[in-house]
Order: structure tokens, then sequence, then C-alpha cells
């Protein structure tokens, strides 16, 4: 057996096959048995390209880094709440000629906090354990490669383990907490505030707290502007309160407060708000009726409302938030599409929370900003 001992990384060859599929296991598909089409289907390739070949067991998939600079990755959901002490295995085939490495993203933001090299190997098991300071928000996983030198690697696998095993490491540290992570108290926040949030939590939370741009409950907090709903960073964060642009979102995007929306109205409905046009009757004129628009959340959300909505008495020329609210049956405008779970927008599945390992389901709901043709 041989061992590297580092400040922050043990890295041991290992007799036996690692990767694990057992509890605590913080990847998928860590066998590369997931493919889609010739692409994986749960790593996302950064850049160059990788192709399916066949390990030292002709019954194992292994994945060849193609080229001389390529990159796979995998953002984990896993936090604070899993543990701080995590180990990361994977067998190796790799030439001298190779220069491969593992990159560790704390949160995912970037900034890479641990990187160590993987050694010449001939299909070697290898492990590499190290801490977390604690609380964290996911872990995003990189195996990168330079070099034209063969580089395989199988059976990657990352799993929390006993803190009793990462003793004497240093932890990595990601720094202070940014908007939309969960926290504990306002130290642990870059903006110096941690309270409830207005919207409800990722699964993986084991609170309700998070770190907060401005106080949703106190009108004056953002001055000229409006303490509502930024982008969202990552699908391990919640979607970020922060100072926003008054009246800037469009009929049917998310919102918090009326006076994020141009029309000036937010529905409400629990955790959830959209930009509408209408809350109640009263609010619509001609006899029409303020009712929803769009397709329904599997998950409940509030519907952006619209009079007449959904009933095909929408004149031309009027808002719309859906082709069934048209009396054309046409709503021109952006197609709205929002995640399962929490309802933030997305373009895929990919920027959705995460329901065990796997991202929810990004849905195609309805039109944001449209007008009737």
């Amino acid at each position: 057996m041989r061992s590297i001992i580092g400040s922050s990384i043990v890295l041991v060859a290992a007799l036996a096959q690692l990767g694990s599929t057992d509890c605590g296991q913080a990847i998928r598909d860590d066998g590369f048995d997931l493919w889609c089409g010739e692409e994986l289907c749960a790593w996302k390739v950064e850049r160059g390209a990788v192709m399916r070949v066949a390990s030292w067991n002709k019954g194992d998939y292994a994945v060849e880094l193609v080229g001389s600079d390529v990159a796979i990755e995998q953002l984990s959901p896993v936090n604070g709440s899993d543990g701080s002490c995590m180990r990361f295995t994977l067998i190796a085939n790799v030439q001298d000629t190779a220069d491969v490495v593992l990159n560790v993203d704390v949160e995912g933001d970037g900034t890479v906090e641990m990187s160590e090299r993987l050694p010449t190997s001939h299909w070697q098991p290898l492990t590499f354990t190290f801490a977390l300071v604690q609380p964290y928000d996911g872990v995003r996983f990189e195996i990168a490669k330079r070099g034209l030198g063969e580089a395989v690697v199988a059976n990657i696998g990352a799993k929390i383990i006993a803190s009793g095993d990462c003793t004497g490491l240093t932890p990595l540290d990601p720094g202070p907490r940014r908007n939309g992570s969960y926290c504990f108290a306002n130290a642990e926040c870059a903006s110096g505030a941690c309270m409830e949030s207005p919207l409800p939590q990722p699964e993986n939370y084991s609170v309700a707290r998070t770190c907060v741009g401005c106080d949703h409950t106190v009108a004056s907090s953002c001055g000229a502007q409006v303490c509502g709903l930024a982008d969202a960073f990552s699908p391990v964060f919640s979607v970020p309160v922060e100072c926003v642009a008054p009246a800037a979102k469009p009929l049917g995007d998310a919102c918090i407060a009326d006076a994020e929306c141009a029309t000036n109205i937010c529905n409400r409905v629990g955790d959830y708000g959209s930009c509408s046009t209408c809350t109640s009757d009263g609010q619509c004129s001609g006899g029409q009726r303020c009712l929803p628009s769009g397709t329904v959340m599997l998950v409940p959300r509030a519907m952006p409302q619209v009079c007449g909505g959904g009933q095909h008495l929408v004149a031309s020329g009027a808002p719309c938030a859906s082709n069934d609210d048209c009396v054309s049956g046409l709503c021109n405008g952006t197609v709205r599409s929002q995640c399962a779970g929490d309802g933030r927008p997305c373009v895929t599945a990919a920027e959705c929370t995460f329901d065990g390992l796997q991202n929810r389901a990004c849905n195609t709901v309805g039109i944001q900003g449209g007008t009737c043709q």
C-alpha cells in the first residue's frame, strides 16, 4: 500500500474495487453506466470529448478523456447536514504523458478549494479523503486532463464518511456564505444577514434560514429598489432574496413583492408568487373573472392571474400569460419554463433543485410578458 499525505488530502492506493451506491453516496452514475447516445447522462462534459470504453473488467464501462484538454464534472447536492468528511474514489488508467487532476469546488461557485494530481497508474484504485467547513451547500467534482497521453477513469464514487476519518486534515473552506445558502447565524453570511426565507427551501436544506441581501419584511430595506427575488445562482442554493430593480419583472415572472412587477401586482399563494394583472375579480372589467393562466405545476405554486385567464376571452393587444388566455389562441411573448419543486425559472433541468441526486424537471408552463395576438 502506498500513501501520500498532505495538509488536506490523503491519497491511498486501495486493493478493493471502489465506488458505492450505499447510503451516503454523493454522486450519480458512479459506474458510468448511464449514456445518452454518445454522451454521459449524469456527468457534464465541460470541454473536449469523452468516449465509452471497456475497463479492466469487460462487464464494466470506463470513460476515456479524449484530446489534450478535457474535463468532466458533476455537481452534488450534498451539504453540511449530511456530514463534514468525504471520501472520493476512482480507478484510473493514466499514462505518464497525461496530466490528470481531481478538482473539488465546494459550493460549485467556480473556485477550486482542492486540486490533486492523479498518479501514473494502470487500473489503480485511488482514494481521496477531505474535510469540509460547515455549513456548506453542494460540491462540484471535476476530472480534468491535459496532454496527449491516455487517461481513462472508472468506478467513480463520493461518499460521506465518519468525521473521525478526517482527523488532522485542514477543512476545505469556501469562504463567507453567499445569498441563497442556508445559515444559522448572521456572521456566516457575506451580507451579514441570515433570516427565514420567504421561499420554500430545497429539500436538502436542514434549516429554513438563508443568507439574504435585504429584509423582505421591511419596505424601506432597499431604498429606491425593492427587496425581491434575484436570479438563482445554483440548484444547490435557494433563490436569493436581494435588492432588485422595481417594476422590472414581466407578467408571469416569479416575485415576492408587488413592486417587483411591471404590473405592480404579485399574486402570492403561500410561499409562491407570480407577477399578475389581477388578484381579484374586482380588478377586471367587462365582467371578466380573475383566473389562473398557464399550466398547473406538479408541486403547488401561485400561477399568474389574468383577467379572463385560461378562458380564451382576452382580446388582441391585452396582456396574457398563456395561449389559452387569448381569443386568438396565440399569446406572443417568451416561453416560460419553471422547475418542479420550487418554481424557479429554468431552461434545462440542470438549473433545478434536486430530488435525491437527480435534478427535478424543467417544465414549460406558459408565456412570460405576453400580449394576445
